[in-house]
C-alpha cells in the first residue's frame, strides 16, 4: 500500500509540477506581452507628441503674436516622449530593437536640425510668416513618424503572436494609421497646386487617385473589421465619428481640386488648407489611441490572470507535497503493517492453509472488518474442506465395502443361471437381477472414481511434456468395439507434428474415456463420433463431437453436478456421474472444458472442447 500511495503521490506531484511549469510559462509569456505592449504604448505616445507639433505650431504661427511658448512646449513634450520611447525600446527583447532605436534617434536629430525653420518664422511679424517656409521641417516630422511607425509595427507583430485578441487591436491601429497617412499625404502632394491654383497634371492626378483608393480601401477594411462580433462599442463609435469627419473634409478637398485653374487667386488660403488637412487627424488618431489602450489592457489582464494561475499552481504543489508527506507517515504507521499481515494471510488461505487463524490488525476500521471477514471465510473453508473430505472418504469406503457383497451376488447369479432351465419363467427375473447388479457395479466404480477425482490436488508435473497423439489415439481405439456394438462410427483427427503438453496421462485418459463413452452412449445408431487433437492460440485442444440429441445450453452448467440427468434420459442406463468426474479431473489439471452445439446455435449434436495449458504443434492430418 505504501508503494501504491507513493506511486499515487508521485503522479500527483508530477501533475502539480507540470501545472506549475505551464503556469510559469504562461506567466512569462503574458509578462513579455505586457512589456511589449507597454513599450508599444510609449512609441505610440511619442508618435502622437511628434505629430502634434505640426498642427499646433502651424496654428500658433498663424494666430499668435508670439508663438514661441507654444512651439517650445510642443517641442519639449515631443523630446521627452521620444527619449522615453528610446529607453523603453532599447530595453525590450525584440529582434532588431537597437537598430530601430538608432533609426528613431537619427530621424529625431533631423527634426531638431530643421526645427530652426519654425523658430525663424516665429521671430517674424505675424503678417510676414509663411507656412511654406517650414515644409522641410514638416517633411522631417513625417519621416520621424514613419520611423516610429516601423518600430511600433515591429512591436505590434511581436505582441500579436502571443494573443489573438491583441492581434485584432494591432490590426485596428494599423488600419487607422494607413487612413491617417494616406489622407495627410494627399494634402502634401496637392499643396503646391492648390497654392498656385494650378490644375493637376496627368501624373499627379493618377498619384492622387491611387492614394485615394488606398485610403478608401483602408476605411472599408476597418469598417468590416469593427463589424465583427467582439469589437468594443468605443472603437465602433470613434470609427463612425472619424469616418464622418474625413468624409466631409474629403468632399471639400475634392471640390477644391475640381475647381483648380479657374481663377488667379489661390483656391484656399494656406492656413485654411492646413486646418482642412489636419482637421480629421484627431478623430482618426482617437481610433488608434483607443485600440492601443485596449491592447495594453488586454495584456495587463493576461498577466494578472496568469499570475493568479501561477499562485494557485504553487499552492497546489505545496499542498501536494505536504499532504504526500503526511499521508506516507500515516499510512506507514496505520495501514502498511496491517496490510502486509493481511496480504500474507490471504496468500496462505489461497494455498489452502486454514490451520492458523487470521491475525487482527487491532483497529475497528475497514482493515479490522476485512480481517473478520477473512477469519469467517477461513472457518467456512475449513469446515467445507472437512465435510468434503468426510464425504469423499464416505463415498470411497461405502463403495469399497459394497463391492464384496456385490461380487458374491453376481457369483450366485451366475450359478443360478446354470441351474435354471432356459424355459423356466424364473429366467426373466434372473435377467432383471443380473442387469440391476451390473448397474450397481458401474455406479460403485464411478463413485470410486469421483471420490478419487475430488481428492486430487492440482500440481504441475515435474516430468517432460508428452506427445498427446498416441495417447488420444489409443483411448479412441479402446472404444471402437463399444462404438461398433452401438452402430456408431468413430473418427480420429490429429496434428501431423508432435503435440506436446505437460499433463498426467492417467488423468487425461480418464477424462477422454468418460467423454467418448458419453458421446457413444447418448448417440443413435448410424451416428458418428469425432475425436480431434489440434491447437488453437497457443494451447492444445482435444475435441469430442457427436451428432446425437445434444444438451440444451441452459443445462450446460447443471450436467456437471453429481447424479444430475436430463429429463429425456431418465429411462436410459446411467448414473449421472460421468461429467461430474470429468469436471473434477479437469479442474485438477488446470485445464478448461467448453460445451457447445455441434450444429451451431440451436442445432443437434454436442461439441466438447478440452483446452490444455500447452502450445500445440502445427499441421493437420485425418485418420478414421
Amino acid at each position: 500500500m505504501v508503494a501504491s500511495l507513493g506511486i499515487l503521490m508521485s503522479g500527483l506531484l508530477v501533475a502539480a509540477l507540470i501545472l506549475a511549469a505551464r503556469a510559469w510559462s504562461n506567466f512569462s509569456v503574458a509578462g513579455r506581452i505586457a512589456r511589449l505592449a507597454d513599450t508599444d504604448q510609449t512609441l505610440f505616445s511619442a508618435l502622437v507628441s511628434v505629430r502634434a507639433q505640426v498642427p499646433q505650431d502651424s496654428m500658433a504661427l498663424i494666430e499668435e503674436d508670439d508663438p514661441r511658448p507654444v512651439i517650445r512646449r510642443t517641442y519639449d513634450e515631443a523630446s521627452r516622449a521620444v527619449a522615453v520611447a528610446l529607453g523603453a525600446l532599447r530595453g525590450t527583447q525584440v529582434e532588431g530593437n537597437l537598430r530601430l532605436a538608432q533609426d528613431i534617434q537619427d530621424s529625431w536629430q533631423r527634426v531638431v536640425e530643421r526645427h530652426d525653420e519654425v523658430g525663424r518664422q516665429a521671430a517674424l511679424a505675424r503678417a510676414q510668416r509663411s507656412l511654406y517656409a517650414i515644409d522641410g521641417w514638416r517633411t522631417a516630422i513625417h519621416q520621424m513618424m514613419l520611423t516610429l511607425g516601423r518600430a511600433s509595427s515591429a512591436l505590434g507583430n511581436a505582441v500579436r503572436i502571443g494573443d489573438a485578441q491583441i492581434a485584432e487591436y494591432v490590426q485596428v491601429r494599423q488600419f487607422a494609421w494607413v487612413i491617417r497617412d494616406r489622407y495627410g499625404q494627399q494634402c502634401s502632394m496637392l499643396r503646391p497646386s492648390v497654392a498656385a491654383d494650378k490644375s493637376l497634371d496627368g501624373g499627379l492626378h493618377d498619384d492622387w487617385i491611387a492614394n485615394r483608393a488606398i485610403y478608401e480601401a483602408a476605411w472599408r477594411s476597418l469598417d468590416e473589421f469593427l463589424a465583427r462580433p467582439g469589437a468594443s462599442r468605443e472603437l465602433q463609435a470613434l470609427a463612425a465619428r472619424a469616418h464622418e469627419r474625413t468624409t466631409r473634409a474629403q468632399q471639400v478637398i475634392d471640390t477644391i481640386v475640381g475647381g483648380l485653374g479657374s481663377a488667379r487667386a489661390p483656391a484656399i488660403a494656406s492656413d485654411r488648407w492646413t486646418s482642412l488637412c489636419d482637421g480629421p487627424f484627431d478623430a482618426v488618431l482617437a481610433i488608434a489611441r483607443q485600440a492601443q489602450v485596449e491592447a495594453t489592457g488586454r495584456a495587463q489582464s493576461l498577466r494578472a490572470t496568469s499570475l493568479r494561475i501561477l499562485l494557485i499552481a504553487g499552492l497546489d504543489l505545496t499542498a501536494v507535497v505536504i499532504f504526500g508527506a503526511f499521508a506516507l507517515v500515516v499510512v506507514q504507521r496505520r495501514f502498511a503493517r496491517p496490510m502486509r499481515l493481511l496480504t500474507r494471510t490471504i496468500a496462505r488461505l489461497s494455498r489452502g492453509d486454514y490451520d492458523e487463524p487470521v491475525p487482527s490488525p487491532g483497529s475497528p476500521d475497514e482493515l479490522g472488518s476485512m480481517a473478520q471477514a477473512l477469519e469467517a471465510l477461513r472457518a467456512r473453508s475449513l469446515e467445507a474442506a472437512r465435510l468434503q473430505l468426510a464425504m469423499s472418504r464416505f463415498t470411497a469406503d461405502a463403495s469399497h465395502q459394497m463391492r464384496t457383497p456385490l461380487t458374491i451376488l453376481q457369483t450366485h447369479i451366475s450359478v443360478l443361471a446354470g441351474l435354471i432351465p432356459a424355459s423356466d419363467p424364473a429366467r426373466a427375473s434372473l435377467a432383471d437381477i443380473r442387469e440391476a447388479a451390473d448397474r450397481l457395479q458401474r455406479l460403485l466404480i464411478q463413485l470410486l472414481k469421483l471420490a478419487k477425482a475430488e481428492g486430487t490436488v492440482a500440481v504441475e508435473s515435474a516430468g517432460d511434456p508428452i506427445d498427446l497423439r498416441p495417447l488420444v489415439q489409443e483411448v479412441a481405439e479402446e472404444h471402437l468395439a463399444q462404438a461398433a456394438q452401438a452402430g456408431v462410427g468413430m473418427h480420429y483427427e490429429a496434428a501431423a507434428a508432435a503435440c506436446l503438453a505437460r499433463v498426467d496421462p492417467i488423468t487425461l485418459r480418464e477424462i477422454l474415456a468418460n467423454l467418448i463413452d458419453n458421446a457413444i452412449r447418448y448417440n443413435a445408431p448410424g451416428g458418428h463420433v469425432v475425436v480431434r487433437l489440434l491447437g488453437e492460440q497457443g494451447a492444445p485442444v482435444i475435441e469430442v463431437e457427436d451428432d446425437g440429441p445434444g444438451i440444451p445450453p441452459a443445462e450446460y452448467e447443471k450436467v456437471f453436478t453429481r447424479f444430475y440427468r436430463l429429463k429425456r434420459d431418465q429411462d436410459r442406463v446411467g448414473s449421472g456421474l460421468g461429467l461430474a468426474i470429468v469436471g473434477s479431473l479437469v479442474a485438477a489439471m488446470d485445464a478448461s472444458l467448453q460445451l457447445a452445439s455441434a450444429g451451431g446455435e440451436g442445432g443437434r449434436g454436442l461439441l466438447v472442447r478440452l483446452v490444455l495449458p500447452e502450445q500445440p504443434a502445427s499441421g493437420h492430418v485425418t485418420a478414421s
